[in-house]
């Protein structure tokens, strides 16, 4: 990267959009410098330990790294580098058309992804090159419920409910890049009908978009359109087919057993599968501060560059030193105990550091609802026991370690063995109700429900 990079940074927190101050970008470092006006708001900070009660009236600053090119908590603004990222794709190809030349790999495209891209996303934190551009999107591209700050004649509004045109071509281009079939799309017309596409990370590919969950057959609108429901959609690929179904039973399974989960939708059509879960990353129409724990360690430890660089019982004490700064709610870590404990009688091995976030600021945040629980053990390549490393040297073997696991999280006995019983009680039903869905292949049902047997017996071995 020869030379700095500048771009700014916004929020509609308040219900309006405001600046929240500048970024810049090194090849050493990112720093990040709050406007007076922000600053004596007194409103949440770009990211929880980069608040200004913190750093008070200093720069912001992080070494970056080809790991972490930005801030961490940007990084879900910046699409993933995975095959089936949609809008990695969608802007790659604005780059390509740009300078008439392959991006290439690096901090640089990188950074022109960020500010591409890294607007209208999850959580209350909006990227733009400059003012001028971010004033330009709030008044004609910004979610409609932001309507004091846009013109009324620019508002977006819902497209017509014969809007069958602008639907064909989504079902191509979704057919084009996550089935692989062999179709052409016009992006143009994708682009008008869903507006922006921010960033959703992980290996499925995910949509920001709006429905209508009484519509009878699937409908799909931009984020923030007028009287239609804001969602993460999710996609299902053909590889992973069945995945959708499982997780919307997980969910189930997770909110049966008193876990804050969102609301969903299944949806099936012309070959295509959808799973949307509503967005929780809003109140109000507004946007509420949520950040992954990956990125809440990560800016609080910069030796931390993945999650292979923590172990799990190492949680319970990050969690500590957390409630030192930020009004943690209180039982955190009992319910983030708990939430491992569902994970490993679900299958769901890839239960990393970004599935788990944070909602709210330094004055109030708490755990946000379960919102990606997928029992991706059912898949051999995927047959984790967990995404967060352990060490099970000195157990007899990793049931006894999760028993002891609670007690790193500030647990008495009787509060553990009460964990325990409850994830036995939630999970109890969980293999016959695997072996009844009929969309997932023989050998994935199978797998995942002897896999969960297993964990059973093996937890319960050491929980008597």
């Amino acid at each position: 990267m020869a030379r700095n990079q500048h771009a700014v940074i916004w929020t509609r927190v308040s219900g309006i959009p405001e600046k929240m101050g500048n970024l810049v970008l090194t090849e050493e470092q990112a720093s990040f410098t709050y406007t007076d006006e922000y600053r004596a708001s007194g409103r949440p900070g770009f990211c929880l330990l980069g608040d200004t009660a913190i750093w008070g009236t200093d720069t912001v600053t992080y070494p970056v790294s080809e790991r972490i090119p930005v801030f961490p908590r940007l990084l879900t603004l910046i699409p993933g580098n995975n095959p089936r990222n949609l809008q990695r794709r969608h802007y790659l190809d604005i780059l390509r058309a740009r300078s008439g030349k392959e991006p290439p790999p690096g901090l640089e495209t990188e950074w022109q992804l960020l500010v591409l891209g890294g607007h209208g996303g999850i959580g209350h934190v909006d990227v733009f090159p400059d003012d001028i551009t971010a004033e330009k999107w709030y008044r004609a591209g910004a979610p409609a419920h932001d309507a004091a700050a846009m013109d009324s004649g620019n508002r977006r509004q819902s497209p017509g409910a014969d809007s069958r045109t602008s639907r064909s071509q989504l079902w191509r281009m979704l057919k084009h890049n996550v089935l692989d079939e062999n179709i052409d799309f016009d992006p143009q017309l994708i682009e008008e009908t869903l507006g922006p596409t921010p960033s959703v990370g992980g290996m499925i590919p995910k949509l920001l978009v709006s429905i209508n969950p009484d519509a009878a057959e699937p409908d799909f609108f931009p984020p923030g359109t007028q009287g239609k429901r804001d969602v993460v959609l999710k996609i299902e690929p053909p590889e992973y087919t069945g995945l959708l179904d499982l997780e919307a039973l997980c969910l189930d399974i997770h909110r049966e057993a008193g876990f804050e989960v969102p609301d969903y939708h299944r949806y099936d059509a012309d070959g295509l599968h959808f799973l949307a879960v509503e967005r929780f990353d809003q109140l109000d129409g507004r946007p509420v501060p949520m950040e992954s724990l990956f990125s809440v360690i990560a800016t609080g430890d910069h030796l931390f560059r993945e999650t292979g660089d923590i172990l799990l019982d190492e949680l319970g004490d990050i969690l500590a030193h957390l409630g030192q700064v930020a009004a943690l709610e209180d039982g955190t870590g009992e319910q983030l105990y708990s939430r491992l404990l569902m994970a490993l009688l679900t299958g769901n091995g890839d239960l990393h550091l970004d599935n788990i976030a944070l909602l709210g600021s330094l004055s109030g945040c708490r755990l946000a609802p379960v919102y990606d629980p997928a029992p991706m053990r059912a898949w051999p390549r995927h047959n984790l026991v967990s995404a967060i490393p352990f060490d099970p040297a000195g157990y007899e073997d990793h049931g006894a370690f999760f028993v002891e696991l609670g007690r790193s999280f500030g647990l008495a006995a009787d509060q553990v063995q009460q964990c325990i019983q409850d994830a036995f009680a939630a999970t109890s039903s969980c293999g016959e109700r695997i072996m009844e869905l009929a969309r997932v292949p023989t050998q994935q049902r199978r797998q995942l429900a002897e896999i969960i047997q297993k964990e059973q017996l093996l937890l319960e071995a050491h929980s008597r």
